[in-house]
């Protein structure tokens, strides 16, 4: 379902395709923690199963859509893209990483530092798996 909605969002003029990405975003910040992690999953995974043209329009909106929702928004669902990057294979998520590459590329703007977003999210789990008297 989500992938056909992707195709009918690239196929929209761009104005229009920036609006509907961007309220897609503003609506699954709205979300519980654990149904945004789950729906932000989802999407994350038809995006990479869309066609490259496809993918290529959605992630060029989404980046745009970056710079007009709250830094919180944009930085919170960046964030939980990347945690579904570590579920993949290193092949998939190189994929990911090599096209957003190619996105900030192509719009001219400098790639957030996604390296450091990974590396925190892996500093998180591996505290998050201490038993909770190490936290005392």
């Amino acid at each position: 379902m989500i992938l056909e909605r992707f195709k009918m969002i690239a196929a929209q003029p761009e104005e229009q395709r920036v609006q509907s990405v961007k309220a897609i975003l503003l609506a699954v910040s709205k979300l519980d923690l654990k149904k945004k992690k789950d729906f932000i999953r989802t999407r994350t995974n038809a995006l990479m199963e869309s066609p490259p043209e496809v993918r290529k329009k959605i992630q060029i909106a989404r980046v745009r859509v970056g710079a007009q929702v709250p830094d919180e928004v944009n930085q919170s669902d960046m964030m939980a893209i990347m945690e579904v990057c570590l579920e993949w294979p290193k092949e998939k998520h190189q994929k990911l990483l090599d096209s957003l590459a190619g996105v900030f590329k192509e719009l001219n703007m400098e790639m957030p530092d996604v390296q450091g977003m990974i590396q925190k999210i892996q500093e998180v789990r591996k505290e998050m798996k201490k038993p909770w008297w190490k936290f005392w």
